[in-house]
């Protein structure tokens, strides 16, 4: 008898222990299928695009033009002035730059022959002055050179082609000239203050 109530009992102890190690899984709430999917697409597209805040190789948000500069660069289409056969008015053209920078405006310039090509941009700023918009370019001393070798109605239309084209392309108000640092001076006229735009 002793031999019959310890083998039921060894037979239900079996039977509880082998139910606990299959335990029925209960029936998922009705969207969870869907939630869980979602889930693992957003897991699976951070693995394929890491984040890595410590990434050198992106480049500033601001240029050293104060604009911004951002990720991608896109082309764009400037206005550039140039002085007529004449030197009598202003010609206006339109010229399409990889990105918004001091040299690829210049470059434009040169492109209309407003400027010789051997002019480069040393340094520019953009800030604020008396609440306007304001710009400071300071060139080498081959746009000195130019300007002198152009006479008195060529050296306003090559100052003003500068001025112009600079002024519209980065929304200034007024702008500073300078070569290798000074105030830009010729014979013909003392360009050493701000400038709006030439007429």
């Amino acid at each position: 008898m002793k031999k019959r109530i310890l083998i039921l009992a060894l037979a239900i102890l079996f039977s509880l222990t082998a139910c606990s190690q299959t335990p029925e899984t209960p029936e998922e709430p009705a969207g969870q299928e869907d939630r869980e999917d979602r889930e693992d697409q957003e897991d699976q597209k951070d693995q394929e695009e890491p984040e890595n805040p410590d990434d050198d190789s992106k480049e500033p948000e601001e240029g050293n033009n104060g604009e911004p500069s951002g990720a991608v660069s896109e082309s764009t289409k400037i206005t550039v002035y140039c002085g007529n056969e004449d030197a009598a008015e202003f010609d206006l053209r339109e010229a399409e730059i990889s990105s918004l920078t001091p040299e690829e405006v210049l470059d434009a310039l040169v492109g209309e022959e407003a400027v010789s090509e051997e002019v480069k941009v040393l340094s520019f700023n953009k800030s604020t002055v008396d609440g306007r918009d304001t710009l400071v370019l300071d060139l080498n001393s081959a746009f000195s050179a130019y300007v002198l070798s152009k006479g008195t109605a060529g050296e306003y239309y090559a100052v003003g082609s500068v001025c112009n084209t600079f002024l519209e392309a980065f929304y200034g108000d007024q702008i500073k000239i300078t070569v290798e640092g000074a105030a830009l001076e010729t014979g013909h006229g003392d360009y050493s203050g701000y400038m709006t735009k030439f007429s």
